[in-house]
């Protein structure tokens, strides 16, 4: 649950799809950026951040407490300047090292399994300030280039960090601040950290794929994370975009190197170990959130996708 003195978060059923619709209930809960909060700015907000005992929060004064497995609609950058934390972050555990950079996405679903004296700054980046404030990245191209398939963890050397550093504190500076500039200024600040993401994903030795360029495929990329499971076929898809399926189809091959058919179908089993991982649901209620018609059904596909039923995967993970 949420505590703590200041507004920041609020607790929302995110996208159209089952997997949103399950959030409320409470198995995953979804938390956005609250309008009006300690330095909201119309989806974008920065602020500081000490984990000292695995869980706190300390923001201007506040300690909201976000103690369990949550997830957000929107993006987190979180800029570690000290300590270390292992955050689990869906299907992966990752080690958080000080003089780095961290990416959380729409979606995520994550929480600190443990910290040391972790301290940084968090930015959060939501689509309402990518639309209103006619930032340059629309929220689609966002979720293409800070999705890649690889790290989502930044080492930054001396003079990298140095940089980072004093561009996150104009940021922060900047958001507290009444002045007539302070958007212009966020906005460009803001491009200069996504831009330095960029250039470490296409660095030589990143694991991360190039990413699509096309509008269309961006899109499909945003529905398959917002809308998936209300929509599960190629074909529906691209209705659900204003294509034909085999535009679709060239697009995404043109751009990514894989189909459509089969980016639903790793999303498919990706949403299964997630649900596995994080959730109390058995493996039959999965396949009906999942869209499947019964368990065996699931199954079946879960095992020809991973080598494992669900149940053992469960098993093994938990292990």
């Amino acid at each position: 649950m949420l505590e703590g003195s200041s507004p920041v978060y609020k607790e929302v059923v995110w996208g159209s799809g089952k997997a949103a619709a399950a959030t409320r209930d409470g198995r995953i809960p979804i938390y956005a950026l609250a309008p009006g909060g300690p330095g909201e700015m119309g989806g974008f907000r920065i602020w500081d951040f000490k984990y000292h005992d695995g869980f706190s929060i300390l923001l201007n004064g506040a300690r909201p407490v976000i103690s369990r497995r949550h997830c957000h609609p929107h993006f987190e950058i979180f800029y570690v300047r000290k300590g270390r934390g292992l955050l689990s972050r869906d299907c992966e555990l990752i080690e958080v090292q000080p003089h780095s950079l961290l990416i959380i996405g729409p979606g995520d679903i994550h929480f600190w399994v443990e910290t040391e004296h972790l301290e940084g700054t968090i930015l959060t980046v939501a689509e309402t300030f990518t639309s209103h404030f006619n930032f340059s990245l629309p929220f689609d191209e966002l979720v293409s280039f800070l999705r890649p398939h690889g790290s989502r963890t930044i080492a930054l050397n001396a003079s990298e960090d140095a940089f980072v550093d004093s561009v996150f504190r104009v940021m922060d500076d900047q958001s507290g601040t009444t002045s007539f500039e302070r958007t212009d200024i966020i906005k460009a600040f803001l491009l200069i950290v996504l831009g330095k993401i960029r250039g470490f994903y296409a660095s030589p030795g990143s694991t991360a794929t190039k990413r699509a360029s096309s509008l269309l495929t961006r899109r499909f990329e945003k529905a398959l994370l917002t809308e998936f499971p209300r929509l599960a076929t190629v074909k529906e898809f691209a209705e659900f975009l204003g294509s034909s399926r085999s535009y679709l189809h060239r697009t995404v091959m043109r751009d990514l190197g894989t189909s459509p058919s089969d980016l639903i179908r790793e999303r498919i089993v990706y949403e299964g170990k997630r649900m596995l991982l994080h959730t109390t649901r058995s493996p039959g209620q999965i396949a009906q959130d999942l869209g499947f018609t019964n368990g065996s059904y699931f199954a079946s596909f879960f095992r020809r996708h991973t080598n494992l039923s669900p149940k053992a995967f469960r098993s093994q993970s938990a292990a």
